[in-house]
């Protein structure tokens, strides 16, 4: 039998590694990973980035009796969700299940990947910021949604711009092709999202 003849790409050491603080840095000085508005000084940790919790929340209303479809859309019956704007806090009662956005905008290359966590102090109390959605695709552009539980015993109080609930972590990956990063597709609905339902215009 002959030797096989296929090219096997040598991946790059980097490949899939987590960005450490000085590497962000430079992804950032160099605009190639962009946060609007600009991070605050302390924002860039060892190896990721804490994120400032945005105004506004969206509170779900419980109506049991209601059923949905999540494969048909979250076009949902009005009055189901309700926004609270422009508040100095937010509480949220113990249960309780809300969506907000992240202060900044992030807008990611096609070669990072990020995943968004919960911080440990908010976590030693009850809150976790996702339920089944961390990762943040290449090609990305937008608010992250937020998908904040209080699982604590406690009423929470949340208080936009000086909480920083989350951090992104960031992966550099091998390069994804314009034509399937995120956004490229009809179905990318939450590309430059302002809002945690709603399309952009």
């Amino acid at each position: 039998m002959g030797r096989c003849q296929c090219r096997v790409r040598r991946l790059d050491r980097r490949d899939g590694v987590i960005l450490s603080h000085s590497e962000i840095q430079e992804l950032v000085q160099r605009e190639l990973v962009q946060f609007s508005p600009s991070l605050d000084k302390g924002q860039i940790g060892e190896a990721s980035v804490d994120l400032r919790l945005g105004f506004g929340v969206t509170r779900l209303r419980g109506n049991k009796s209601l059923t949905i479809s999540v494969a048909e859309g979250l076009d949902l019956p009005e009055g189901l969700w309700e926004d609270q704007k422009d508040q100095e806090r937010y509480e949220l009662k113990p249960g309780e299940f809300v969506l907000a956005m992240t202060h900044e905008s992030v807008s990611l290359p096609t070669n990072i990947i990020g995943r968004v966590e919960g911080r440990s102090t908010y976590a030693r109390v009850g809150l976790s910021m996702h339920q089944t959605a961390p990762w943040i695709q290449p090609g990305w552009q937008g608010h992250i949604t937020l998908e904040i539980m209080n699982n604590g015993p406690w009423k929470i109080s949340l208080q936009p711009l000086k909480d920083r609930p989350c951090q992104l972590t960031l992966f550099k990956l091998t390069e994804v092709p314009e034509n399937v990063a995120y956004g490229s597709r009809k179905t990318d609905s939450y590309q430059n999202q302002a809002h945690p339902l709603k399309k952009p215009l």
